[in-house]
């Protein structure tokens, strides 16, 4: 961070009590237009073109980050059979991801890379300003904790679905901050919320400096990005929950 970034501050003109009603009543939300201007276009500076990027997957329960670097490193041979195994699983109806990540929450936490902007974003989103705008959205006044990781899906990157339980993490609601520009929907990176008959009951798709919120636990995925996208899918990502 330097003298000349902007604070980061919310859109004065959204009120949590736009948001609360809706959030009730259908349990998600698209909210556009949450940061100020200055700010959206610095955090997605940052994670153009800033950001330390690990590719990340997972086996089951198994969560596995790699360093994009290493990844490059590997055998053809070796990163085709590796993709396969994820495919298969994710073809299984196994929960699986494939996109890259930043620990933002780890890395605070452990001191590093607090140059970032994207950790000036983090203490925003512990601090009363937005924890307050969350406790009335939400209607939980309990809410005390927003972690945070930063997400690029490239072609061939996807989520399968999930609706975020997790034993002791607390979890109230989940946020999706999008700092996507010019995204078409036919790209995929779509997150679609799931209905009891499977169907996708709803879809948002990858916009500039929106907030999507919605309660947890809910059924949802990030559809496939396609071969042909011609942008990342940018986002910072994680849950509002109770201490």
């Amino acid at each position: 961070m330097t003298a000349s970034d902007p604070p980061v501050e919310r859109n004065p003109a959204l009120h949590a009590s736009i948001v609360r009603p809706v959030l009730e009543k259908i349990g998600r939300i698209h909210v556009p237009h949450f940061f100020k201007a200055a700010c959206a276009d610095r955090i997605y500076e940052c994670l153009q073109s800033e950001t330390p990027w690990q590719l990340h997957l997972n086996d089951g329960v198994l969560n596995f980050d790699r360093p994009d670097e290493h990844m490059q490193l590997l055998p053809d041979a070796k990163r085709v059979l590796l993709l396969d195994g994820v495919y298969d699983n994710a073809a299984a109806k196994r929960f699986q991801g494939l996109y890259h990540t930043f620990p933002i929450y780890d890395s605070w936490r452990a001191g590093n890379r607090r140059d970032l902007y994207l950790m000036r974003v983090y203490e925003f989103l512990n601090s009363p300003a937005f924890l307050d705008f969350a406790r009335e959205a939400t209607g939980v006044q309990t809410i005390s904790l927003v972690d945070a990781q930063a997400t690029l899906y490239r072609p061939g990157h996807f989520l399968t679905e999930h609706d975020d339980r997790a034993e002791g993490k607390r979890r109230v609601a989940a946020y999706v901050l999008n700092f996507t520009r010019e995204w078409h929907a036919d790209w995929g990176g779509v997150l679609q919320f799931i209905d009891s008959d499977g169907h996708v009951a709803e879809g948002y798709t990858p916009a500039f400096n929106a907030l999507n919120l919605f309660r947890v636990p809910q059924r949802h995925s990030v559809s496939f990005v396609a071969p042909f996208a011609r942008a990342g899918r940018y986002s910072i990502t994680g849950w509002l929950r109770e201490s």
